[in-house]
Order: C-alpha cells, then sequence, then structure tokens
C-alpha cells in the first residue's frame, strides 16, 4: 500500500481519501484471509494444539469455529462495499482486481484442495500481494498506473512470498504429518531455506536490472540499506536458532524494503 501510494504521489495525481479506502480494504481483506484460514485448518484437524505462528482461538476455546468464520465473511463484506465506492471513482478496472483479490483469499483456505496445502500457495500469495495489491493501489491512489507499478511490484511480491514459506518451513513437520504437499514438505527445510535465501537476495538485485531495463530512478538503489537485517536475520535462520520467529524475521526485512521502496518513488529524480 505504501509503494502503491507513492507511486501515486510520485505521478503527480493523488487522493489521501482514496488512498486511506484502498488500505482499509486491503486490512480487512488480510484479516478476512487470516480468519477463513485458522477456520478452515481447524476443520480439517491442521491445528489441534496452540502452536508457533499459530493464533489458537478456536482449539483453546476463546472463540467457537463459526465466530471465526463470521469475523471472515463480515471483513469481506465491508471490504466489498468499501471497495465499490473507489469503483464508482476509478473505474471497473478496480472491481475486477477485487473480486479476484476475494476469489483468491478464499480458494487459499478453502475447497476440497486448499491452494495452502498445495505447493502453488507461495505462488498465489506473492502474485496477489505484489503486482495486483499494487496496481490497485496505484489505482485507488491516482486513478491510473504504469509499468513502473509492476516494476516494482517484484521485490514487493518476493518478499511476501519468502514470509509465507518462511511460515511454512517452520510449520513443514506439521504439515507433512497432516499430508499438505507445500513447498516446503516437497524440497524438504534444506533446499526450502535456499530457496528463501534466493527470493530475499532477489528482492535486492532486482533493483540492477529496475534501473537499467525499466526506468526506476536511481533511488531504487536505496533498498540495499535493508541488506544488513536481512543478513543478519537470513543468518539466524541459516543456524536453525529461529524458526519460532521466521516470520517475524522476514517480515522485518519486507517492511524495510518496502519502506525504502516507496522513499526512492518520493525523492526527486
Amino acid at each position: 500500500m505504501m509503494v502503491g501510494g507513492a507511486l501515486g504521489i510520485r505521478g503527480g495525481s493523488f487522493s489521501l481519501l482514496s488512498w486511506l479506502d484502498i488500505l482499509i480494504v486491503a486490512s480487512l481483506m488480510q484479516i478476512a484471509t487470516n480468519a477463513l484460514n485458522e477456520y478452515g485448518d481447524f476443520r480439517r484437524a491442521v491445528d489441534t494444539v496452540p502452536s508457533a505462528g499459530f493464533a489458537g482461538i478456536i482449539v483453546t476455546g476463546e472463540v467457537r469455529a463459526r465466530e471465526v468464520l463470521f469475523t471472515a465473511a463480515a471483513c469481506y463484506a465491508v471490504a466489498f462495499c468499501l471497495g465499490i465506492v473507489l469503483v464508482f471513482e476509478r473505474g471497473v478496472g478496480l472491481l475486477v482486481l477485487g473480486t479476484l483479490a476475494i476469489l483468491a483469499g478464499v480458494v487459499y483456505s478453502e475447497g476440497p484442495l486448499p491452494v495452502s496445502s498445495t505447493p502453488f500457495g507461495e505462488l498465489l500469495v506473492g502474485v496477489l500481494m505484489g503486482p495486483i495489491e499494487i496496481v490497485s493501489a496505484n489505482i485507488a491512489a491516482s486513478g491510473s498506473t504504469s509499468s513502473l507499478a509492476l516494476s516494482y511490484s517484484a521485490p514487493v511480491g518476493l518478499m511476501v512470498t519468502s514470509i509465507l514459506l518462511a511460515n511454512n518451513l517452520r510449520d513443514v513437520d506439521k504439515d507433512r504429518e497432516h499430508g499438505r504437499r507445500t513447498i516446503a514438505v516437497l524440497v524438504g527445510r534444506g533446499r526450502g531455506t535456499l530457496l528463501l535465501l534466493c527470493l530475499i537476495a532477489s528482492a535486492f538485485l532486482w533493483s540492477v536490472p529496475a534501473f537499467l531495463f525499466f526506468s526506476a530512478p536511481i533511488a531504487v538503489f536505496l533498498v540495499w540499506l535493508a541488506l544488513p537485517v536481512a543478513v543478519k536475520g537470513c543468518s539466524e535462520l541459516v543456524k536453525g536458532k529461529t524458526w519460532d520467529s521466521s516470520v517475524t524475521v522476514v517480515a522485518r526485512i519486507h517492511v524495510l524494503v518496502g519502506l525504502l521502496l516507496a522513499i526512492s518513488l518520493l525523492l526527486p529524480t
């Protein structure tokens, strides 16, 4: 959302209210998807006891499963209503993108074969929270988008993919036990960790072709300021000391990368 808004400002047209609208929409959809995923995992008995990174509010009896399901549905409904306001203002393109995002959130967690239980979970999330969300935020904030939005969506998508992969690497034993076929289960934690490192490295290395071939400003290299944090976090994961907090470690890198990308768009060229 930060990068999409910064793209709008750079393009010379920015509506704060419209950007705040899509920020709320995206947040509600994230909450809804997480709630639906927890409901689905509980219903399929994937989550039976509280574990690292698992809220566990159904298992612990804090709330009933149907209340979590109702929360997900309510969040999706409110997000859809707020999104319709943007559709009237910015056009039907946002309706298409928003509908795809809601459907992706549902198929990720529900259905006869949830995408979250397959090797395609990371791909779906990377596309959804990279190109689709950045282009949507750019359109909502400014009324248009450009090839620069797709270019800047690459490192964001790579980092979001890394967060989910870190989550699945942490849960690999539990997922294997319950018959899930995530990338982490298929390749194992060792090779999965190597893939994770490659994804994070690609988010930084992307800045070179982005500048040389895709009209990114030279300030895009600001993203490398996050490298020390990335190296420290990845080193801890490789040593196997911090898998319980792996999502936090990778998410910290993601936030820094996103912030620096947004700043690079706001600086004068």
